[in-house]
């Protein structure tokens, strides 16, 4: 089996660059920057997502896009980070880590996104209009909302070393990416610095950083600026 990975540099395509390096699957990485108009280097999806996978096997081609289905898929092949040593609370935390992710946590971040474009994007004279809805949003849901989600991982880190108990997995890989986003300015959360510090010793995570050619800088800078 043949593996195209099409990643979107420095964004939560980064946690697929990651997971083929844990699972130490070989694969061609095909990059785009988010300013690259290089059609050769597009997500081959209809609706041009990232991450995009190309999966060859026996001569048939086969496309898959959302970061989820994708762990699923790949999980479902190579299980090594899945539920299959899991047991009990273990495996109930599991469940739950990995959807919620996606399905709460993410969400609300981007809706961080949204609204500063939102204000960029009003013009100058009534910008003080999409200044003040952006911050009745972000004081009255927000940020509250943001605020107990962070104390509920930073309570559940505090007594488990991963989010499925002892054992790395893909919830892992699939919450990296909005605690960075949140961490940074939340430096209260002492198990979630731990937490972080953690995944940046593991030797996969640093090679896809290089591979992804990832930058600090320009993720803090995007995420600083939105809160």
């Amino acid at each position: 089996m043949q593996i195209r990975l099409f990643h979107l540099q420095n964004s939560r395509s980064q946690r697929i660059v990651w997971f083929l390096e844990e699972l130490g699957l070989p694969y061609e990485l095909v990059i785009n920057h988010h300013s690259n108009t290089d059609e050769k280097k597009n997500s081959p999806h209809q609706l041009s997502k990232f991450p995009t996978v190309e999966i060859i096997n026996q001569e048939q081609i086969f496309i898959l896009a959302e970061t989820s289905a994708i762990i699923d898929y790949l999980s479902y092949l190579y299980p090594q980070l899945g539920q299959t040593k899991l047991l009990g609370s273990q495996l109930q935390s599991f469940y739950y880590w990995k959807n919620y992710c996606e399905a709460t946590f993410i969400p609300d971040l981007l809706l961080k996104q949204i609204f500063h474009q939102i204000v960029q994007r009003t013009p100058f004279p009534v910008r003080f209009v999409s200044k003040f809805l952006k911050y009745g949003f972000d004081q009255g849901y927000l940020n509250p909302s943001l605020q107990q989600q962070m104390t509920m991982i930073d309570k559940h880190l505090k007594d488990h070393l991963w989010f499925a108990g002892d054992q790395f997995t893909v919830a892992d890989i699939l919450m990296w990416f909005p605690l960075l986003a949140c961490a940074q300015n939340n430096h209260q959360f002492k198990h979630i610095q731990r937490y972080l510090a953690q995944i940046e010793n593991r030797p996969a995570f640093k090679k896809s950083l290089i591979k992804g050619l990832w930058s600090a800088s320009t993720f803090q800078s995007y995420w600083t600026i939105a809160w």
